[in-house]
């Protein structure tokens, strides 16, 4: 009897615990087409507090509550709002259909007129006079207007996997994994299932200062789940911050997803969005009128969202809610919702925590994040000695940053936001999928094609895009390199590799010796560097323009570089010794020594033979140098020993060296060579990104053609954005010249425009290069020194090397970016030097660009 009377208990607990559940699914759509509405908002009030969900990207909405309330409000920007009642603790299914609306605006009452056949118009729009004052009154209204400010963030990231399937613990691959089922969930915003596999949690506490204009941030802490070392938080956080930095509102520019998004405050956006008052509310004790907008023309690069503004006369934002447009020109990014709200403190409103979600989808590859952060110990006006904010970068780590990674207590009385119980799951699962054979096997295949390395614990095996590839005089070049990791040692790092051609049937190799000063985490090439480098190379290369105007083409034996548009049988081989000292700053000034041997070996049709018949067999010069980077505030992200800079960086970068080349060691010449470098990229807002590179440099002293300013060349199908794509090896050098090199992508704001092909997305790029130099009398081999080498020639006898006193080189090309999202063809023109042997006056180039 008391075990039935149990079993009974359990089952009326249960049913009680059901009936209480209020449950409401349905689709939206527009009431005149017929067209879904995805991402609308689905809210209901409970004690003065909002709750609610969105409909996902086909419009179908699902939202249970425990919850007592009795409607329902549906809002989507330039609709009006729909409100339904409902019925308490049962599951009822609710369709709506929302109707399109213009509004005025008289005085302070709102009244809603239906006028969907009539035009937008900005003039007499009472929408438009409230963004208008919105705007007035921004810099009082937002933090930035402030002399001073500072405060402390709190702030959780999770990413994981998505579009998995309802059966996916049944699957053969899931074997050993069935425990990670338990932790799926489904997206907010597209209902697909994720499952969350990297999570981290971090403090930092930021300092503004009006004037001088400083804004940095101290990171104090972090706390992170690894599926690998290539997520560590060290080199995903610029990646992060870039994707999903700080919103304000206030900004003329809002940026997210490596994109600058023109602002509802921005002055051109009111010729931009079209704005709509929708209703008025009263959201957290203040009476609200909710202004949404949305781009004019949908495929430009721009949001959507609501306003929530204060219905007096200050016009504040209490709450701002941002989404991508149905037909966005933002790459992968499936669905996006951002939310953040603000606190009235005296007289303004202070940001108090903001929430992230996004689905990025491509090609079934599906991936789910959110982000969020809660703001506190907020501060105005109340300034730190001067000296404080001097020569401050825009991020630092602060000393303890990795000691409290493991301290659970520590995190327990420092977050400002609890944990849910499948973020608490996260770090679990993780570390028993990390035991899993095939789990391993799948994330190392991935971070190989990604990384282009292979993690095998404390050795990297790559990088894997140069294991295989040809060029005219090696064949097919078969190469195996590897890298020691901190796994290995914090401070002394090995890399190297072994290469052997099927044509010349040689051995090449490089080996290095690392030890960097400061403890790392993962590569010894991490930000900010303070590493001592030792090498030897004994490889086949071609010159190119780089540090001092002459180094070496890395990426030669790279598999995409082995498709060429004309056969190059002009190379070198060389063998090298180097030691090398790389310097850098927490503001991002960098310095560099270095002091090198080197032995060239001219291979093919290239022969060192001066005019007076003397053949150079190796060819040997010793040099030491010194080169300084001025790159304040530079946003990179660390690709092993690569750095790429984040499209959102706007930081001008000055680099400048100097590099003495003596007869010391058997050395044939001696010489003295400086060069400078200044780039710079400027956000144009809707109108795209433009991005300028100059520059110059000058040899002083008697030297052949090899130790000049040997141009960056091209022969390859494969597009140089840093070189000129049809210029051939060897075709043009400088002993004195100046470089200008500019490329302005306007992110399709011509191509949206066009029926039809603004359905594809594309984006047009437009590009300029140009090189103007010479050759003083003494250094030119045509006036016949004969102490200095003879340009190359054709077979025939004819000269294909030349000076550029003449007029400079100029090329320009036209692309077309974005083509399947990651596709890029230039067709690029030649303008002048078309007498010129074996040169092409056209080509087409195609390159990877994978960007939101």
């Amino acid at each position: 009897m008391k075990k039935c009377l149990l079993i009974i208990s359990i089952l009326l607990a249960s049913v009680v615990a059901l009936s209480q559940q209020t449950v409401v699914k349905g689709t939206i759509v527009d009431i005149e087409s017929g067209e879904t509405l995805p991402y609308a908002n689905i809210s209901y009030t409970v004690d003065g507090q909002t709750f609610g969900t969105i409909s996902d990207v086909n419009g179908v909405y699902r939202l249970e509550s425990d919850k007592i309330f009795d409607y329902l409000t549906f809002e989507y920007a330039g609709y009006k709002p729909y409100m339904v009642k409902i019925k308490r603790f049962t599951t009822q299914t609710i369709n709506v259909k929302m109707e399109s609306v213009s509004i005025t605006l008289p005085k302070a009452e709102i009244k809603a007129q239906r006028k969907i056949k009539e035009k937008y118009r900005r003039k007499n729009n009472s929408a438009v006079d409230l963004i208008r004052k919105v705007q007035k009154n921004a810099e009082r209204n937002s933090l930035s207007g402030f002399d001073y400010y500072q405060y402390d963030e709190y702030s959780k990231l999770e990413l994981g996997p998505s579009n998995l399937s309802n059966n996916l613990e049944d699957r053969w691959f899931m074997r050993n994994m069935k425990f990670v089922c338990e932790n799926i969930r489904q997206s907010e915003l597209t209902g697909r299932n994720y499952l969350s596999l990297y999570f981290v949690e971090t403090l930092s506490k930021t300092y503004y200062r009006k004037e001088p204009h400083c804004l940095t941030t101290e990171v104090t802490d972090s706390k992170d789940v690894l599926i690998s070392k290539f997520f560590d938080f060290t080199s995903m956080e610029p990646v992060i911050d870039n994707w999903i930095g700080f919103v304000d509102v206030y900004d003329r520019n809002i940026n997210l997803f490596n994109n600058a998004y023109t602002s509802p405050m921005s002055p051109i956006a009111i010729t931009f969005y079209h704005f709509y008052i929708v209703d008025t509310v009263q959201y957290d004790n203040e009476q609200c009128i909710v202004l949404s907008f949305t781009p004019a023309n949908q495929m430009d690069m721009g949001l959507c969202g609501s306003l929530w503004i204060t219905n007096d006369t200050s016009y504040m934002v209490k709450k701002v809610q941002l989404q991508l447009p149905r037909h966005s020109g933002t790459n992968f990014v499936e669905a996006m919702m951002f939310e953040q709200e603000y606190e009235k403190v005296g007289s303004v409103m202070i940001p108090t925590h903001y929430n992230l979600v996004a689905d990025i989808y491509y090609l079934g590859v599906a991936l789910h994040g959110k982000r969020s952060g809660v703001f506190s110990n907020i501060q105005i006006n109340q300034p730190l000695p001067n000296s404080f904010y001097a020569n401050k970068p825009a991020k630092t780590r602060s000393k303890t940053f990795y000691d409290h990674r493991e301290d659970e207590d520590y995190w327990d009385t420092k977050r400002t936001d609890s944990l849910s119980y499948h973020e608490k799951r996260i770090a679990e699962d993780t570390e028993k999928l990390k035991q899993v054979l095939g789990f391993r096997l799948a994330t190392g295949t991935a971070f190989a094609i990604g990384y282009n390395y292979i993690d095998c614990g404390p050795i990297d095996i790559g990088p894997v895009f140069n294991m295989l590839s040809y060029n005219d005089l090696e064949g097919w070049r078969l190469r195996f390199g590897a890298k020691t990791n901190t796994r290995f040692h914090e401070h002394i790092f090995l890399e190297g590799f072994l290469a052997y051609g099927t044509r010349d049937q040689k051995f090449k190799y490089r080996g290095q010796l690392m030890y960097s000063f400061n403890k790392k985490v993962n590569n010894q090439w991490e930000f900010p560097m303070n590493l001592l480098t030792l090498s030897y190379e004994h490889n086949t290369n071609v010159p190119r323009m780089g540090s001092f105007g002459y180094s070496y083409n890395d990426d030669i034996d790279r598999l995409g570089r082995s498709i060429s548009r004309q056969a190059n049988y002009k190379m070198i081989f060389i063998d090298k010794a180097k030691m090398m000292y790389d310097f850098e700053t927490e503001n991002q000034i960098g310095m560099k020594l270095f002091a090198e041997y080197e032995e060239q070996r001219p291979l093919g049709d290239l022969v060192y033979e001066t005019n007076g018949g003397k053949i150079y067999n190796p060819f040997v010069t010793n040099c030491i140098g010194l080169e300084l980077r001025f790159a304040y505030n530079e946003k990179v992200f660390q690709y092993n020993q690569y750095r790429k800079p984040l499209s959102s960086s706007v930081a001008p970068v000055f680099t400048i060296g100097y590099a003495y080349g003596g007869k010391y060691l058997g050395s044939d010449y001696e010489y003295h060579k400086i060069q400078s470098m200044f780039s710079k990229r400027w956000f144009l807002s809707v109108l795209g990104v433009a991005d300028l590179n100059i520059t110059g440099g000058i040899v002083v002293g008697e030297t052949p053609y090899p130790l000049m300013f040997v141009h960056r060349a091209n022969q390859g199908m494969y597009y140089d954005d840093r070189g000129f794509n049809l210029m051939n090896y060897y075709e043009f050098v400088s002993q004195y010249y100046i470089q200008g090199m500019f490329e302005y992508n306007m992110n399709g704001f011509i191509l949206n425009r066009i029926p039809l092909i603004g359905n594809f997305k594309l984006r047009e790029v437009f590009s300029l290069k140009a090189v103007w130099g010479g050759i003083s009398a003494e250094c030119n081999p045509m006036n016949g020194n004969e102490n200095l080498f003879k340009f190359p020639t054709t077979p025939d006898g004819k000269v294909e090397t030349y000076s550029l006193e003449k007029e400079p080189y100029i090329e320009g090309g036209i692309g077309i970016a974005n083509i399947f999202s990651i596709l890029r063809i230039d067709y690029v023109r030649r303008f002048n030097y078309l007498d010129h042997p074996e040169v092409d006056k056209w080509g087409i180039f195609f390159s990877v660009k994978i960007k939101f």
